[in-house]
């Protein structure tokens, strides 16, 4: 291989690299972003909260129209009402420690939280130093009671019929429950009509206005689909 020929492809690498090299570098390109999705793992039931309390401990009474609630050892209040504060005909009256409204002060709750019965949630309120009750019995319905901590929303679903079943997702307001959403799930056909929807699945938002509506969930926002599996209802 003589010289010249040599010197020649010398040459011509680094006209190469230097082209290379001067070709405009795209720096601003962003990279693509995951997006953050709303994860079934994320609803924590209610059989995931403890039933006991370093301080607070709860004693109901038989009738399930009183439950006593100690602190460290000492009476700090009673909870009482004539229409029971929880479904009547339970055998037993669970009680379930959680920070139900994401205060970051442990809340109350008495009941088992299952479609079709009723339970009772108090609310520890910081300046009165006591707890509070949210609602009545039965209002709000505590049905299958579950919290989304990372979206601090709470999410509640029960069997309205033999053929509907209607799961909410609330926000607080205070003491209050606000319903910022609501599914209604029809599996008869032949009640579409009648309940007002058009499909299987219909997604309206507080005032009920539809948002969304499907024959398959997986037609659903995604929020929705993780729901009905958090639901086991796939």
């Amino acid at each position: 291989m003589n010289k010249q020929f040599i010197l020649t492809l010398l040459i011509s690498v680094c006209l190469l690299v230097a082209c290379n090299n001067s070709k405009p570098q795209n720096k601003d390109k962003e990279e693509p972003k995951a997006e953050v999705a709303f994860n079934e793992s994320d609803l924590m039931s209610l059989n995931q909260f403890p039933t006991v309390d370093e301080q607070l401990s709860v004693e109901v009474s038989p009738d399930f129209m009183e439950a006593v609630i100690s602190c460290d050892g000492e009476k700090l209040q009673t909870i009482s009402d004539e229409d029971g504060l929880i479904s009547m005909g339970e055998e037993v009256a669970p009680v379930h420690f959680l920070d139900a409204n994401f205060d970051g002060h442990t809340d109350i709750f008495i009941g088992v939280g299952e479609s079709r019965t009723y339970s009772t949630l108090l609310l520890w309120n910081t300046e009165e130093q006591q707890f509070h009750r949210v609602g009545t019995l039965g209002s709000p319905d505590l049905q299958g009671f579950k919290l989304c901590p990372t979206e601090k929303k709470v999410i509640e679903g029960g069997s309205g019929s033999y053929c509907s079943f209607y799961i909410t997702q609330s926000h607080w307001n205070g003491d209050e429950l606000v319903r910022d959403e609501q599914l209604v799930i029809i599996s008869d056909p032949g009640e579409y009509i009648p309940y007002g929807v058009k499909n299987k699945y219909t997604v309206q938002d507080g005032n009920e206005k539809v948002l969304c509506s499907a024959e398959n969930k997986e037609s659903l926002p995604e929020f929705w689909q993780a729901v009905l599996k958090a639901y086991d209802m796939e």
